[in-house]
């Protein structure tokens, strides 16, 4: 997940799907997350086609849609992200390291969708809290601006670093994710300037709730911290 909620520029937008990646969602609640080169690899996802969006949005003049023509290098992945659940191991409230992984790239894909779509219920499916308030937010005043933020994440060079599980309920995540955006018109399509790419080390916190587990904060750190 990128900083969204702190000082720094980063957490959910569009995501660049690579063929050849370890783990296989739009979606963000990104994790959303990282390669991790302590699991095995599983089969790479499919390679999405690029699409003309529609952003709905009732106060655009002429119309309730407003269709967004992407750049050749900004494509939509398939399939829209349902939330997995994460499955404790038999006789345990612990998941598998592997499942956290997934719950955690999941949510990358996830809050790609909501800043793509600029419709946060995609990450209200992963996150909870602090950082779903803020992307809440935040989608709101983009959709309200009419900026599109393409968030990409580079999961090539992005990856799980320790994987902690604090307690039954509590799993902290020391992740390397490497992040950037494009911001592009939503009345127009028109590109208006990149940022990144840019590392941001960072402990994401899972908690379990009666209705399963969700991203509730992370701490960011000055890079590299404990990345390579």
């Amino acid at each position: 997940m990128s900083n969204n909620y702190s000082n720094r520029e980063g957490c959910a937008g569009w995501f660049k799907w690579i063929v050849g990646t370890i783990i296989g969602l739009l979606s963000a609640g990104g994790g959303i997350v990282a390669l991790m080169s302590i699991l095995d690899e599983p089969d790479a996802p499919k390679e999405p086609e690029q699409i003309v969006i529609t952003i709905d949005n009732d106060d655009q003049p002429g119309g309730d849609e407003t269709p967004v023509e992407l750049p050749e290098d900004v494509v939509v992945p398939t399939p829209v992200p349902q939330q997995p659940p994460i499955a404790n191991n038999p006789g345990s409230n612990r998941p598998s390291e592997q499942d956290v992984a997934q719950f955690l790239y999941e949510a990358v894909l996830a809050e790609t969708a909501a800043y793509l779509y600029l419709d946060s219920s995609y990450v209200s499916w992963y996150f909870a809290g602090a950082p779903l308030t803020f992307m809440q937010s935040d989608i709101a005043d983009l959709l309200e601006q009419g900026v599109l933020v393409a968030k990409l994440y580079d999961d090539r060079q992005s990856y799980i670093h320790e994987i902690t599980f604090v307690d039954d309920f509590t799993i902290a995540v020391d992740s390397c994710e490497i992040w950037s955006r494009e911001y592009y018109s939503l009345w127009d399509s028109s590109f208006l300037g990149s940022e990144g790419p840019s590392l941001f080390p960072q402990t994401i916190f899972i908690e379990e709730f009666t209705d399963g587990w969700f991203i509730t904060h992370d701490e960011f750190y000055e890079p590299p911290a404990f990345c390579r």
